[in-house]
Parts: structure tokens; C-alpha cells; sequence
């Protein structure tokens, strides 16, 4: 049986960085934490919202050399920092043992290291759901053997309905195509102007 808690945040996408900061920010979730994400740019983001927030955080992704991933994590297990924001499988290899907490921001895509996350952790491993993430929720209950217990964070205001994203038009360029509805055209006048003389005679 695995030490760590599992458990499952269903939220809105454009809530889920509000979520994780409420969650820290509240002592919901236990420091050290591990965090992983899919792309480098949550990375980034993720990680400077937290600085922002008084936490003490490093990130490390798939083009850090090992050393430099070793050292960020024995500074999250020996507590020197509280956030460690990484993406994919760059600790696949590495000993988690002893991290209170870790949450999947993105759904982890590979069963083993799901696996993996809920026997290293020491408290719990918490992932976050969105609507189209439900197959890959079926996916870990059926891993897990158990439904997993679904959590509102007290006290955070969950949105009841997507927020609605608006296109933004590239800089410099608009949406607009600057033609008039067809009813308001005004039909164009054809003007051929008088004939010009061409200096050619008729023949008879």
C-alpha cells in the first residue's frame, strides 16, 4: 500500500495557478513540495508566481546538466527551499524518498511514475483535473485500484463556469476585415470613358 494520501482537485484551467498558490499560501499542502509540469513556460510562470508569494522555489527542466538537478533537489529535501517546479521525467531516475508533498499540475501521462510518486511521497500526491483530463482520472483509478477522494480547497472560490477566452489579434494587426455587409455595398459604376483614338482608318 503506498504511504502518501492520493488526492484529486477538479478545477477550471484558468484557476489551477490561483488553486496551487491558494493551497501553498494556506498550508493546505505540505512544504517540501514537488511540482511537475508539462511545459517550460507553466514552469517559468508557476515559478515566479510563487516568488511573488513569499515561497522559496527553484525549477529545473530538461536541459538543466544532472548536477544542477541533484543539487535542487537535496535543497528541497534538506528544506533550504519550500517549491520545486520541474517538468516531465527529468527525476525520473532520482531518489523523491522524503518529499512531503507532490503534485501533479499537469496529470502525469506514464503510469510507473505515477506509481513512483505515490510511494515516494511522505504526506500526499495531489492532481490537479481539469474537463479534458477526466480519461486520463479513469486512468489512475484504475491504477490505483480505489476512487480516488476528489477535494475543494476551504475557503478558495472555485469558478461554477469556464471562463470564456477571447482571440487576441496578433500586434499591429486586426480582426476586423474593413468591408462593409454586402447590403450596405454600393454597386460600382462602370466608367469607360471616351474611346481613344487608335490613328487606324477604316477600310471600306
Amino acid at each position: 500500500m503506498p504511504a502518501a494520501r492520493q488526492l484529486i482537485y477538479e478545477v477550471f484551467p484558468h484557476q489551477k495557478k490561483d488553486l496551487l498558490l491558494y493551497l501553498f499560501s494556506k498550508s493546505i499542502c505540505e512544504v517540501p513540495a514537488l511540482v511537475f509540469v508539462r511545459s517550460k513556460d507553466t514552469l517559468h510562470a508557476l515559478n515566479t508566481a510563487a516568488n511573488h508569494q513569499n515561497l522559496a522555489t527553484e525549477n529545473i527542466s530538461g536541459n538543466k546538466k544532472p548536477e544542477v538537478r541533484d543539487r535542487a533537489l537535496k535543497r528541497l529535501k534538506d528544506h533550504s527551499i519550500d517549491v520545486l517546479f520541474t517538468t516531465g521525467s527529468v527525476l525520473r531516475e532520482s531518489d523523491l524518498s522524503g518529499i512531503a508533498t507532490i503534485i501533479h499540475f499537469d496529470p502525469h501521462e506514464i503510469d510507473g511514475d505515477y506509481l513512483a510518486h505515490i510511494q515516494a511521497a511522505v504526506c500526499e500526491v495531489s492532481t490537479f483535473i481539469t474537463n479534458s483530463d477526466q480519461l486520463r482520472l479513469d486512468s489512475l483509478e484504475k491504477l490505483s485500484g480505489e476512487n480516488l477522494k476528489r477535494c475543494l480547497a476551504a475557503g478558495f472560490t472555485y469558478d461554477k463556469q469556464p471562463r470564456l477566452i477571447k482571440t487576441q489579434s496578433k500586434k499591429g494587426h486586426s480582426n476586423k476585415t474593413g468591408s462593409k455587409p454586402l447590403q450596405h455595398k454600393k454597386p460600382k459604376l462602370k466608367n469607360k470613358g471616351p474611346r481613344r483614338k487608335t490613328g487606324r482608318t477604316r477600310k471600306r
